[in-house]
């Protein structure tokens, strides 16, 4: 049986956090090229279509690709075709079918077969590593393996507005409405946007942070709308403005602990130009002390990642270039690298070896610069690059490209040792090795791959 969400138990942290895409890599001149994979396995004879042009930005979740071990793949996807009506169905509802496969390496053939009804067309699977995932189905999740059978895992209350999951695959972050309303204004409210056409009255966010081992809910955070909140098994990291917002988020960390350790200074790979913030950068653990990694210079709020349960990259911007400069630390406040990123490389997605040292990147190779009050039209991506890196230096080790474009990611994925890649591409699933770390270097970011 599921369990549902909420305890009486739980501990309410309430602050705010600034919200932001997630994104950041280091680069290296002339990456590895991808070369010819070890393995290419057709998806049109296992009933693949890919989705059309109209839905290349629509950020839609239409397939997904992840290793379940050394020897076999998931391989899920939109199935077109009719469903039954189901009873008492919410009008706000949009069904699909997915089709799920088990894939053996080598040979691509298929072990097992399974159909999904999901009733939205947003992500619904995510990897939780040693074969394990996690498949939502509106607002309930369960657990699957190789077996594809869905086992109930959590219910909740409320609508789900994102779904993410740390890099090792132990903690899970949901972020679902929280009703502001009283029943009696919401039974009102809802009537009259059903009657009007209109979505349902706009709640506030709840954003609850769950052991997936367990199921103990970690902490519960308030917002007023959804926001980024980048997470690893250990802690969680905040960002304020150094002068701003400093003392509100000092606040934050005293509810884990007290501050220690100090600044690393603005980084110095940016330049002497005028930056208008700098940011304090810190990390807040579940148990124990918080720390200051560092400060960031940058002319717009910095976004952060983490690569794996110890370390996380930060994505800042020069006063005047489009390029995106990086800088990795550990959660220990050690600077681990620093990179840039050419600006017309943008949408990041992320995949993550279990491991831990490697972590794979895709991005839309775009023809202009843009930013957040631009629009992106199709004409504007070239297409959609997929890169490896190591996650302790920043070296690029591979660099290849996925087609059909998904702007949602999962059309790529590395195994749990990061050693091999898979592709989406060109009608067929490929199977890359990926080689070994190169010299690290702090260098600017080539020339995307071009499509075969």
């Amino acid at each position: 049986m599921p369990k549902h969400l909420f305890s009486p138990a739980v501990i309410v942290l309430v602050f705010w956090l600034g919200g932001a895409p997630l994104s950041g890599s280091s680069h290296r001149k002339d990456p590895p090229p991808a070369g010819q994979p070890e393995e290419r396995i057709p998806v049109g004879p296992l009933g693949y279509r890919p989705p059309g042009s109209l839905y290349m930005l629509s950020g839609r979740a239409f397939s997904s690709l992840d290793f379940i071990d050394a020897h076999h793949l998931l391989f899920t996807f939109h199935q077109p075709r009719l469903m039954r009506r189901e009873p008492n169905p919410d009008r706000l509802d949009d069904d699909q079918i997915i089709q799920a496969v088990v894939l053996s390496l080598p040979g691509g053939t298929v072990q097992a077969s399974s159909e999904w009804r999901m009733h939205d067309r947003w992500r619904y699977l995510w990897a939780l590593g040693g074969g394990r995932f996690l498949v939502r189905q509106k607002n309930s999740y369960s657990l699957t393996d190789a077996s594809l059978k869905l086992h109930s895992y959590i219910d909740v209350p409320t609508p789900i507005l994102s779904t993410e999951v740390s890099p090792d695959g132990r903690v899970l972050v949901i972020e679902h409405q929280y009703e502001r309303h009283t029943a009696e204004q919401h039974h009102k409210l809802e009537a009259q946007a059903r009657e009007y056409g209109e979505p349902p009255p706009p709640e506030d966010t709840q954003i609850t942070v769950v052991n997936i081992a367990s199921r103990e809910v970690l902490a519960a955070l308030r917002t007023a709308s959804p926001i980024s909140v980048p997470i690893t098994s250990n802690g969680y990291v905040g960002l304020a403005r150094d002068k701003d917002e400093a003392q509100g988020l000092a606040g934050v960390g005293q509810d884990v602990g007290q501050d220690k350790g100090e600044g690393q200074g603005v980084p110095k790979d940016k330049g002497a130009a005028h930056f208008d913030d700098q940011f304090l950068v810190r990390f807040v653990p579940f148990a124990g002390d918080s720390l200051i990694l560092g400060r960031v210079a940058s002319a717009c709020t910095p976004h952060e990642n983490f690569l794996n349960q110890k370390a996380l990259v930060i994505e800042s911007c020069g006063p005047k270039a489009g390029d995106i400069y990086l800088d990795a630390w550990t959660t220990e406040g050690k600077k681990l690298w620093t990179g840039r990123r050419d600006g017309h490389l943008v949408w990041p997605t992320f995949a993550y070896s279990r491991k831990g040292d490697r972590f794979a990147l895709s991005m839309l190779h775009v023809s202009h610069l843009i930013d957040l009050l631009d629009s992106l039209n199709d004409e504007d991506v070239r297409e959609q690059v997929i890169q490896v890196f190591d996650s302790a230096t920043g070296a690029l080790l591979l660099a290849t490209n996925a087609s059909p474009i998904l702007t949602a990611g999962q059309n790529f994925a590395l195994s749990d040792d990061g050693e091999r890649l898979a592709v989406l591409r060109e009608g067929a699933i490929e199977i890359y090795n990926v080689p070994s770390p190169a010299a690290a270097g702090k260098t600017e970011t080539p020339a995307p791959p071009q499509k075969k």
